[in-house]
């Protein structure tokens, strides 16, 4: 006869449990021993499947955290604060002391954001004429995904746009164009273009014509008022069980996406999908500690992929994946965890750290950066550069106030065959420092900001010149 090998092996197996169990009470060694399996399975399946969504949700937690604490009033020195479906407009051109929660914030624009709650109705946008300005609305969902209301997409005439969820029905005021999300909530992030302190006040009185109102308080040519200010308690989710809680909250209100319906089952089995009920109180103690140990190896991840360089290209490393995910939530957390952005072809971020011998950037040293005449950088808007301390991602003080150095810089000084050398160093040069970009004291990242690049940008056809140590 002849026994399949399979059936062999189940054999033996069971037959080394029976000799084991030989003189013991067979029933209780059983039960003890598929306990302790049970309790192995749960808290490894939660740590391994929790780790996953520990990355594939925190766009949600981060997002969620950061609505509540700047729609309400958490702190008495609090900067950025404005009600939901009202905007925030900061009062000054960022600088060292005046980014708010902005990472790496640039020095070009004014800003203005705002969150936004659709779940009820519609949000109307109202966008001035800005005489053909540089202006752009950053409109994120709660996946980190972005569209954009500005310049590039809808022109500089006045405009009306209605944010609304996906698959809406219902009545819009006449010549109100829709702006379609996944999802009831998210961000607003706008950029007005400014041109130092002499252009402040124009550029301001066009922010503040920028204005938000649901539907059912929307009258066309008429700002609404204030909501009453909301206090409550700061939060923080983010590295605690509670991350979860706000993910499954979340995912109840997130619509399905094509493709995600296994991964999703997946969070389910481990009670934190949209089809449970998360409550920590209830948590066994094998799935609580594995999700503790998910939510510790979940943010590690996130925070080493913050720090890794992704490819370059002459040296400078480019992201065309910012705005459009898909299925990679690893670079979706990154970019979240250091401070979302725009979509490649509204601006774009090419980032340094090195210089071209292979060394961190300090600022005790002196660096070059040349472009040839033909090979200033290819935009359809502007371009600057900034540089930032390592590893908070800000804006250190300087002497002349500088905080960006590009293409509207007065008094730039090019060369006699028209090439362009800019100078990047802490200590200001001896000459006139025309075209000094002054550095942090310690270790920093140089920004290079491409607003409206063109295709040959976009493509990588186009290279930025290598940053050069200077002896």
């Amino acid at each position: 006869m002849n026994i399949p090998r399979c059936r062999i092996l189940y054999f033996c197996a069971l037959w080394a449990l029976l000799v084991s169990l030989a003189g013991c009470d067979v029933a209780s060694m059983v039960s003890s021993k598929q306990e302790k399996n049970d309790r192995l399975i749960e808290e490894q399946m939660a740590y391994h499947i929790g780790v996953q969504a520990y990355l594939y949700g925190y766009p949600f937690v981060d997002m969620y955290k950061q609505m509540h604490n700047e729609t309400h009033r958490v702190a008495a020195e609090q900067q950025v604060y404005a009600p939901a479906n009202r905007l925030y407009r900061f009062p000054e051109i960022v600088g060292p002391e005046s980014g708010g929660n902005l990472r790496a914030p640039n020095n070009d624009t004014l800003y203005y954001s705002g969150w936004f709650d659709i779940s009820q109705e519609p949000l109307i946008i109202h966008t001035p004429d800005t005489a053909g300005r540089y202006f752009t609305i950053a409109v994120t969902n709660l996946y980190s995904e972005v569209q954009h209301i500005g310049r590039r997409t809808f022109g500089t005439q006045e405009n009306y746009f209605a944010v609304v969820q996906k698959g809406w029905q219902g009545d819009l005021p006449e010549g109100v164009q829709v702006i379609e999300i996944e999802g009831d909530r998210g961000w607003l992030l706008g950029r007005m273009l400014v041109s130092g302190k002499a252009d402040f006040n124009e550029a301001m009185d066009l922010v503040e014509d920028i204005w938000l109102a649901t539907l059912s308080e929307f009258t066309a040519g008429k700002r609404p008022a204030m909501p009453e200010k909301m206090a409550a308690k700061a939060i923080e989710p983010i590295g605690t069980l509670d991350f979860f809680r706000v993910m499954n909250e979340t995912l109840k209100r997130m619509p399905a996406r094509p493709g995600e319906a296994a991964l999703i089952a997946q969070f389910d089995a481990i009670g934190v999908g949209p089809g449970s009920d998360f409550d920590e109180s209830k948590l066994s103690e094998a799935r609580r500690r594995g999700l503790e140990r998910a939510i510790e190896d979940g943010e590690a991840i996130v925070l080493a992929s913050t720090q890794r360089t992704i490819p370059d290209f002459n040296g400078w490393m480019i992201s065309n994946e910012i705005g459009r995910y898909g299925y990679n939530y690893m670079h979706r957390a990154a970019v979240v965890k250091g401070g979302y952005g725009n979509l490649p072809e509204e601006s774009l971020y090419p980032a340094v750290v090195f210089d071209s011998s292979g060394e961190v950037m300090h600022g005790d040293n002196r660096y070059r950066l040349h472009f040839a005449a033909s090979g200033l950088p290819p935009v359809n808007g502007f371009w600057s550069l900034a540089a930032y301390r390592l590893p908070d991602l800000q804006l250190a003080p300087n002497e002349i106030e500088r905080y960006s150095i590009g293409d509207r810089t007065e008094g730039l000084t090019f060369n006699e065959d028209g090439s362009l050398t800019l100078w990047l160093q802490h200590e200001q040069p001896k000459d006139t420092g025309a075209n000094w970009l002054p550095t942090p004291e310690g270790y920093f990242m140089a920004v290079m900001r491409l607003y409206e690049p063109q295709p040959e940008a976009l493509d990588n056809s186009y290279l930025l010149p290598r940053v050069e140590r200077v002896d």
